[in-house]
């Protein structure tokens, strides 16, 4: 098993200026573009594998983690929510799942995610405890909503078998029943049983800032005192708003839409 770190991102049809926005942000944070892992379905490779190809990161077709061939893939980008969308997802947990088999350690970010710095040592430290670390949702809950959108993954035991049970009840559904996405699967199971938790880390909110936080990485009017530090964050995750333009609006407002600059 390969002992470094990797990032793992998914692109499908449809989302090519986000996939490249994310490789620019990945390479402006100074993450090596050799540990950098893109999967993508067949039908989006006349557009996806040039992008990956100028980026000099490494290609995979969902082919190659998906038993018995990969789910029809949308030749568009598609809602959150609609059953298309829930299937990509659990396409990602594949991905997720099949990397692990081969490296020690998987950090996944989806393509809505602005990198601001390099976290992976960082992540790396976190995974020396917790096998698992998530990005949360940051609602008034408990248990709290792990985003899978940002998530750390070691591979062990613990988690090899977490993403396995997932898949098999994905797997096992009826092919008419409402379609459930990889984050409300593992909401539901940790609901059932909150001691999950104890091999998860929840990362920091102001580190590892969601779409509710945005306002972290704006200029804000001075405090009304000194303050002996401030806000470094790794990433900004565009989530909490539904389609393109909406995530690119938010992207360009918190600077982490870099398309437009070069």
């Amino acid at each position: 098993m390969k002992e470094h770190v990797i990032v793992a991102l998914v692109a499908t049809r449809g989302v090519e200026d986000f996939l490249e926005n994310s490789l620019l942000g990945l390479a402006r944070a100074g993450i090596d573009p050799r540990i950098v892992h893109v999967a993508r379905p067949d039908n989006a490779a006349a557009t996806v594998d040039p992008l990956i190809l100028k980026a000099r990161t490494i290609r995979h077709s969902f082919a190659e983690f998906s038993a018995g061939g990969p789910r029809t893939m949308p030749d568009q980008y598609v809602d959150y929510g609609t059953a298309p969308f829930v299937a990509i997802n659990w396409e990602k947990v594949r991905f997720i799942h099949w990397l692990l088999g081969q490296y020690r350690h998987v950090v996944y970010a989806d393509l809505d995610v602005g990198w601001l710095a390099d976290p992976l040592w960082y992540l790396d430290a976190i995974g020396k405890v917790f096998p698992l670390a998530f990005q949360t949702e940051a609602v008034r809950r408990f248990p709290p909503v792990l985003c899978w959108g940002f998530l750390s993954a070691k591979s062990s035991r613990t988690t090899l078998q977490l993403l396995e049970r997932m898949l098999r009840d994905y797997d096992k559904r009826p092919p008419n029943a409402a379609p459930v996405d990889e984050q409300q699967t593992l909401t539901e199971m940790i609901a059932r049983d909150p001691m999950m938790l104890q091999s998860v880390h929840l990362l920091s909110e102001g580190l590892f800032v969601n779409g509710i936080g945005y306002r972290s990485l704006l200029d804000q009017p001075k405090p009304a005192t000194s303050l002996q530090g401030r806000l470094e964050p790794f990433v900004f995750h565009a989530n909490w708003t539904v389609g393109l333009e909406s995530k690119r609006d938010l992207m360009r407002q918190t600077g982490t839409w870099l398309l437009d600059a070069r």
